[in-house]
């Protein structure tokens, strides 16, 4: 099905507005220009007024030129500069369309007046002129197509209106004032492919920007698909493997303790023989999320290192710390009570957690992320060795030349 955007793409010509939600965030986003565009012609068009008064002389002469150098003076000149001053900064596109409006409407009234009152042969250079300010004013304007419709409309009325009402029909002089009258209806056909267009863009613009969140959220997945154990939710053992790398060097360079924990469920073999793979899915999921919640607290990262067994960090944790940490799972785990029915008497699900710890400083003379690893998977073999369902913890042994390990440590 297609899409709000792939509609508003494929609409017809003729249809110029968007589905409605999109017209909406159209205007919304829709940053009109800034005012310094309208304001340079303004003032265009007020050194157009001042020069056209020499054509007022000529036409007039300079006993009657009062009128129309009046209302150029006094009236439109002010109104332009008013408008100017009101156009500072980046004013609405329906201020910028008053402004255009209010003032070329203006001018034409102005230059309409002349017309009528200038000798009959001199008439239609004040109509042609008159028909010049509409045309030029809608092409050159930010006019939506609506603003342009009703702004080229007012102006072909005007016009049309004086040209029959001031008498310049009944002898048969309307083609050509009618025929000039046409231009001003041209910038209405140039708004509506303006606009068209920038709604194009628009919804070009708004496709691109939601196929890159859409790349951005696959791409997203993906990093949780790669990093995630996809059954129990616990990062995978490649990203632990990178995080135990970083936050070991992190503690060499801080000075600080950092400690390891491997756990794993005991008697997991028997729970799935017993249960079937189902529950043993479900059991693995219940105490992933609860080392995981129990972690939090000590601002560990648990991963599910393979099968049953869960590898976790837990950084600034001393060699006494460690042990608490891993008692803290342990109980968390049984606390859950996961019914085990392998074992009798209504047994539960418990964990056996090796665990170890070392100061950063021992990084510098050669003990590796692994090296840790090792130590604490030696202490989980001895906690399944002693029985189960405890916590034992392994001293890490330190690299022949652990005697500069001390100066660090310092």
């Amino acid at each position: 099905m297609p899409t709000s955007i792939e509609v508003g793409l494929s609409r017809p010509w003729h249809r110029l507005r968007l589905p409605q939600r999109l017209e909406a965030q159209y205007h919304a986003e829709d940053v009109p220009p800034r005012g310094l565009y309208l304001q340079s012609w303004l003032l265009v068009f007020v050194l157009f007024n001042i020069i056209s008064l020499k054509i007022d002389f000529d036409l007039f002469g300079r006993d009657a030129i009062a009128v129309p150098a009046g209302l150029t003076v006094g009236v439109f000149i002010p109104l332009a500069l008013g408008w100017i001053v009101a156009l500072r900064g980046r004013p609405s596109l329906r201020r910028q369309g008053a402004a255009a409006t209010i003032t070329a409407l203006a001018d034409m009234a102005i230059i309409l007046n002349s017309a009528r009152m200038v000798p009959q042969e001199h008439a239609d250079t004040y109509l042609i002129l008159a028909a010049i300010v509409p045309l030029v004013v809608g092409m050159i304007s930010p006019l939506s197509f609506r603003f342009s419709l009703w702004f080229c409309g007012s102006a072909f009325l005007l016009y049309v209106g004086f040209v029959f009402v001031s008498g310049f029909g009944p002898d048969g002089h309307t083609g050509v004032p009618l025929l000039v009258a046409a231009l001003i209806l041209v910038p209405i056909k140039l708004a509506y492919s303006r606009e068209w267009d920038r709604k194009k863009s628009f919804l070009l613009g708004l496709r691109e920007r939601e196929q890159a969140d859409e790349l951005a959220r696959a791409c997203a997945r993906l990093t949780i698909l790669s990093e995630t154990d996809p059954l129990t939710g616990a990062a995978n053992r490649r990203l632990f493997a990178e995080q135990l790398d970083e936050h070991w060097e992190l503690a060499a360079t801080r000075h600080e303790w950092f400690g390891v924990l491997l756990v794993d469920i005991d008697h997991f073999k028997r729970l799935n023989d017993t249960a079937g793979h189902a529950e043993g899915d479900g059991c693995l999921v219940s105490v992933a999320d609860t080392l995981k919640r129990d972690l939090a607290r000590w601002g560990g990262l648990v991963c599910r290192y393979g099968g049953e067994e869960f590898a976790a960090f837990v950084p600034r944790a001393t060699a006494e710390t460690i042990g608490d940490v891993g008692e803290s799972l342990r109980l968390a785990v049984m606390g859950q009570a996961i019914p085990h029915p392998g074992l009798p008497d209504g047994g539960v699900v418990t964990v056996s957690i090796g665990v170890t710890a070392a100061h950063g400083a021992l990084r510098h003379v050669g003990l590796t992320a692994s090296q840790l690893l090792r130590a604490a998977d030696a202490a989980l073999y001895a906690a399944k060795t002693a029985g189960r369902n405890r916590v034992e913890s392994q001293s890490v042994i330190p690299p022949a030349n652990s005697s500069r390990a001390t100066e660090h440590a310092a």
